[in-house]
């Protein structure tokens, strides 16, 4: 955790201690270090405190720190970290409040402190109703009423307290309070056990709030993977100061057409993989071999026994079967299983051998991917959301182009056109937020976007870059001279066009012109599609 971050919760967690409003003093700092412990065990320890209070309250953090995902989301964002510390803080003094400001005992409460503080002489007259309230509220085996009024009922024998010995009022006042701290007691519990429910009920829906938030959170980063290290719930880079994007509103509106964001983060995702190539190089090789190999016509040599039904190779002890007419029937049985016993030869000779194969041998080549040119419509069509779409869409393609170190070139484009040339994308961040902040408002001409990129076509650092145009597409035409250039580049120099058309609008006959064409509406829930094929060409190429 940074130290801004650690001195700031120091300080809430000092606050809390002393003007926290829950509980003691002292139990807001044992809730603190068990909140210190959470995140920094090596330096502090959870206290052990027989409170029932500080039972509950301990109980209710361990389940929230328990949440599937929670400490894998803090451990990923300290800011988040921060605040999920200060909005729990928070929670606990709000839950405590309320559970705390009302209770359905609260009658029996007055009653009790309005027995408390009756003075003896008045108790000696109206003592009768003590025993009876408590009869009709507790159980007898939770209090002894009966106990209590009988030994009143022998020592009360006037109501007049100077009739009574100093010796009776004394053993009849040590009764009252026994009385009344057994009724706090179960009081005392009454109250607790419905204040835990309903602090159950704060927990549970605090439980529910965390959960969300962590399932939200892993489901933007899921759905925007491309980008998501660059945007999260980080807030504080001067970045997001600058640009006009509210990020949180931006995520939630995405959400709403989460079909389709996940295809437009799959697109973006097939432009970050692995820049690897399996490269194939077949070859015929010869393999002579010599080897050793029986063959059973030869005999040369007796080199042991074995049981066959070979004839030949019998050994003269099972011919003598044959000349006992008792033993004559045991050699036929022994024939016919194949079990004589008979002489095995063996001879062997050196057999050479020429075989011929055809291998294929695959090794892993560096691929090479080139710089990159996008064009950014932001006319007045694209007002709103689809202009913000398309923001978003180019900082994704740009925080891809980061790990690979590539050049990019950006056209921001309405009426006229705005270009950005970025050498070192990964120093030029706050450039970039400049540059998407811009809006011209005006109509919508691809041409000079065009004319521009392919100008860039033609020189040295961007001769073998793609181009990419987000746009509406709501244009009349492109010019005919235009058309003829992008069908040279895509001809002579196999560069690739690709469209992302946001809205329902575009004009087909200028999305023709190009190599890939996605459409995306961001009006239309989970209206995503591809025109044309060829979408792996803009990972592939790009």
């Amino acid at each position: 955790m940074t130290t801004d971050i650690h001195k700031e919760l120091e300080e809430e967690y000092d606050r809390f201690i002393e003007f926290g409003g829950l509980l003691d003093r002292q139990m807001r700092k044992y809730l603190v270090q068990y909140l210190q412990n959470k995140f920094m065990p090596d330096r502090h320890l959870i206290p052990e405190i027989n409170d029932k209070y500080y039972g509950y309250f301990r109980q209710a953090l361990d389940q929230i720190f328990i949440i599937d995902g929670l400490q894998d989301v803090l451990g990923q964002n300290n800011l988040i970290k921060k605040r999920v510390i200060l909005d729990t803080i928070y929670w606990l003094k709000k839950a405590y409040k309320k559970v705390r400001a009302k209770h359905p005992y609260e009658d029996e409460e007055r009653r009790l402190e309005g027995w408390s503080v009756t003075p003896l002489a008045a108790f000696l007259k109206r003592w009768h109703a003590l025993p009876l309230y408590l009869q009709n509220t507790y159980r007898r085996d939770e209090i002894n009423t009966q106990f209590f009024a009988d030994k009143w009922e022998s020592l009360i024998r006037s109501e007049d307290i100077r009739e009574i010995s100093k010796e009776d009022l004394s053993t009849i006042n040590l009764l009252l309070h026994d009385i009344l701290a057994q009724w706090d007691a179960l009081l005392y519990a009454k109250i607790l056990e419905f204040q835990m429910t309903k602090f159950q009920e704060e927990q549970d829906a605090y439980i529910d709030f965390v959960s969300h938030k962590v399932e939200e959170y892993n489901k933007l980063k899921d759905l925007i993977e491309p980008f998501s290290d660059y945007f999260g719930w980080d807030m504080s880079r001067k970045l997001w100061q600058k640009t006009s994007f509210d990020l949180i509103d931006q995520y939630n509106k995405l959400l709403d057409d989460e079909k389709s964001i996940k295809k437009l983060a799959d697109l973006l995702g097939s432009m970050r993989e692995a820049e690897l190539e399996m490269e194939e190089e077949t070859y015929e090789k010869t393999i002579v071999r010599q080897e050793w190999v029986r063959d059973e016509l030869l005999k040369s040599e007796i080199v042991g026994t074995q049981t066959s039904d070979q004839l030949s190779h019998m050994l003269s002890s099972e011919a003598g079967l044959l000349s006992d007419s008792d033993t004559e029937s045991y050699f036929l049985k022994k024939y016919a299983d194949k079990k004589l016993l008979t002489f095995r030869y063996e001879d062997r000779k050196l057999i050479k051998s020429t075989d011929h194969v055809t291998e294929v041998n695959q090794k892993v080549k560096q691929k090479e991917k080139g710089p990159f040119i996008i064009c950014i419509d932001t006319s007045e069509s694209m007002d709103g959301q689809p202009e913000k779409i398309a923001k978003v869409m180019t900082l994704g393609v740009l925080k891809m182009s980061m790990h690979q170190n590539r050049q990019a070139y950006l056209i921001n484009f309405s009426t006229g056109v705005k270009t950005l040339d970025l050498y070192n994308i990964a120093e030029s961040i706050d450039q970039i937020a400049d540059f998407l902040q811009m809006s011209f408002y005006g109509g919508t001409d691809a041409t000079l976007a065009l004319y521009e990129a392919m100008r860039q076509l033609d020189s040295e650092n961007y001769e073998d870059a793609d181009i990419l145009m987000v746009s509406d597409f709501v244009m009349y035409r492109l010019d005919d001279d235009v058309k003829q250039q992008i069908k040279h580049y895509q001809v002579n120099k196999n560069t690739q066009f690709h469209a992302l058309a946001i809205g329902d609008q575009a004009n087909s006959d200028v999305l023709d012109y190009f190599d890939t064409n996605w459409q995306y509406n961001p009006k239309e829930k989970g209206i995503v599609k591809a025109l044309t094929s060829g979408l792996k060409d803009i990972g592939e190429r790009m």
